[in-house]
């Protein structure tokens, strides 16, 4: 998956409480915090750069999942690209089980995803698949 070697976070990463770019969003009984970051509000993705919100899960203080938020203009654009990146069994589906039906698709360890917010915006997740063993860095399951 060429596209994860520029995502600046790193999943099965440790939080650092000195992180002074996340602001605390939630708190939830299960261990699991939510928080926005602000430090990189570009990312640099498909051979271009977008504007972005960027959401950071840490889940017993592992950073678990990481969302970016898009302009809804980019859907089409980040399928495509992300369905490039999969293998043929892994291609984003619709999920029927969620609301909304958002797409899916797996490598490896980790779960891709696309969810349309609004007319306006969409979320690119990258998650930790909670069923397989934690992985080190996004550079080792390339």
């Amino acid at each position: 998956m060429g596209f994860l070697s520029s995502i600046p976070y790193e999943l099965g990463s440790a939080f650092e409480e000195n992180n002074i770019d996340l602001k605390l969003r939630n708190e939830f009984d299960n261990n699991v915090n939510f928080y926005s970051s602000y430090r990189y509000s570009e990312v640099y993705l498909f051979g271009k750069v977008f504007e972005s919100v960027c959401y950071l899960w840490f889940t017993h203080n592992m950073l678990s999942r990481i969302e970016y938020r898009f302009e809804i203009k980019y859907y089409e654009l980040f399928k495509e690209c992300i369905n490039k990146d999969l293998p043929e069994e892994s291609k984003l589906e619709p999920d029927p089980f969620v609301k909304g039906n958002p797409l899916e698709g797996y490598s490896g360890n980790l779960i891709i995803g696309l969810d349309k917010l609004s007319k306006n915006f969409f979320i690119l997740k990258i998650e930790l698949h909670p069923r397989k063993e934690p992985m080190k860095s996004l550079y080792g399951i390339m």
